[in-house]
Parts: structure tokens; sequence; C-alpha cells
């Protein structure tokens, strides 16, 4: 599907077949310069957190892939409500929390379609070591549409392509 090998950005490891997550940063640049981050934000690999007042959550976008077992996923940041973000951080390492749901903002613009922030989506938590499902609620936005639909094989490398030839 893609020509020839890539190399992935994040583990600098050379690759022969196709990537099918693509990830964002953590959504703290849109709000805060280089100089203030160790002052005003608390990042982890799940959630980001802005003068204790915004709190965003990563999880995954999911796209299947037509004729396929496998997707495509997009993993992103939403923000959720102060009183959200203390529910989840509650239940965070209970195997219970599965199946708990959020309203959240998309945070994340994606290459590849028209504007992704601020989408509406509704956040599913899953079982402790599982990044949280987002789901964009219904919408005419292409985004909602693949997530609904499904995306061809043709469509994840080319997107593939274009993601890992971007400059």
């Amino acid at each position: 599907m893609l020509d020839g090998m890539w190399t992935c950005r994040s583990c600098g490891k050379v690759h022969d077949d196709l990537p099918l997550c693509f990830s964002a940063e953590a959504p703290w640049r849109s709000f805060v310069s280089e100089e203030e981050f160790e002052n005003r934000v608390g990042l982890t690999r799940d959630q980001c957190i802005i003068d204790d007042k915004q709190h965003f959550l990563r999880g995954h976008i999911v796209l299947p892939i037509r004729g396929s077992d496998s997707s495509f996923e997009w993993s992103v940041w939403c923000s959720v409500s102060d009183e959200s973000h203390h529910m989840i951080c509650d239940r965070w390492h209970l195997p219970e929390r599965a199946g708990d749901r959020y309203f959240g903002w998309l945070s994340t613009r994606l290459p590849c379609y028209p504007d992704t922030q601020n989408l509406k989506t509704n956040i599913l938590i899953r079982e402790p070591g599982l990044v949280p499902i987002m789901e964009i609620q219904a919408c005419d936005h292409p985004l909602y549409l693949e997530q609904r639909d499904g995306i061809t094989i043709e469509t994840v490398a080319a997107r593939a392509h274009e993601l890992l030839h971007a400059v």
C-alpha cells in the first residue's frame, strides 16, 4: 500500500507495514507558551490540565476499515468539564469504570479534514489500561461519517502516505 518503508516519528523504528494509528500532541500548545508550561500545565500520558481549570482526556476515535477486522485510529484529546474530570479521576483505577460515559469537546485539529476542533463527543471509558473511545456525536462532518460508515483500505493507505510525508 505504501511506497517503501517508513520511519515512526515517535519510536524512530523503521516499519514496512501500514500504520493504523496516528496521534496528536496534547492540546496545551494552543493555550500556553513554552516558557509557561512548567508552571501552568500538568501533563501525563492520559490527561492534560491547564491552570487547574481546563481538563483534557486522551482517547481514540476508531474508524472501522470496510471489509476488515482492523480499524484506523486517531489518538486525540477531548476537553471535559471540571465535574466530569473529578468523576473520571475518582474511578480511573477501578475495573467498574468500564462503560462510564461523559460528554466532551474534541480539542484536536486533525489533518485530512475540515476543522475538527470543538466537535461534540461522547467519551466511553473502558477498563483500566485501555484508552477511552471518543465517539463523535451525529453531525454532517466527514470524521463522524467515517466513524459511522468506515473507510476503505485505500483511504487508509493514502492518509498514511500523506501524514508520513508531511513536512
